[in-house]
């Protein structure tokens, strides 16, 4: 990810910044644009906060790479230890992306059309039986339906996600959660698992 993006839309952002550096002020008159301190403050205030969010990112995007090298480590040799350093890079990457969680909703990269990243991301709430059986519903989920799922792969979950219902969730890290902990305590599979 180019985070250079980034810069365009906390630039944009700069009025909201100013205003709360204006809250400290203490002159009777707050400096304005022309005052040459004041916007040399102000443009330095601006790229550090550009700074401190692409770092957020970067940190978010590493947390979440060893996450996936656990879980596919996981995936290849089903172990209780696997599972359990799936789960803790799970909530460590958890904690690291919901740092990033302040710098939604001004049109960033993460919410920024049309690629929407936080609903392949961040999705919540989140429909379980649209992912896999839940109590009562032992054929539930896109998991348990191989006729119209024969191959559960990053084109297919991204495509239904979100389509049906904004709780149809397929993707994203409160989907992970939920089949990291929640399917372990599966009885029997259905025939139709995979």
């Amino acid at each position: 990810m180019d985070f250079n993006i980034l810069a365009p839309a906390m630039l944009r952002n700069a009025p909201l910044c100013l205003s709360l550096l204006l809250l400290g002020c203490t002159a009777s008159t707050p400096p304005g644009w022309d005052d040459p301190a004041f916007r040399e403050d102000a443009e330095a205030a601006v790229e550090g906060y550009v700074h401190v969010v692409a770092d957020s990112y970067r940190d978010a995007l590493a947390a979440a790479e060893v996450m996936q090298a656990d879980i596919d480590a996981f995936l290849a040799a089903p172990s209780a230890g696997g599972l359990a350093a799936a789960r803790e890079s799970w909530l460590a990457a958890r904690e690291v992306y919901g740092q990033t969680e302040v710098y939604r909703f001004y049109g960033g990269p993460i919410d920024a059309e049309p690629e929407n990243l936080e609903a392949r991301i961040n999705s919540w709430p989140l429909d379980e039986a649209y992912i896999d059986y839940v109590e009562g519903a032992p054929e539930a989920g896109v998991i348990n339906d191989p006729a119209e799922y024969p191959q559960l792969d990053r084109d297919l979950l991204n495509g239904p996600n979100g389509a049906g219902s904004e709780t149809d969730v397929s993707t994203g890290r409160h989907a992970i959660e939920f089949l990291l902990w929640a399917r372990i305590s599966r009885p029997t599979a259905p025939a139709t698992a995979r």
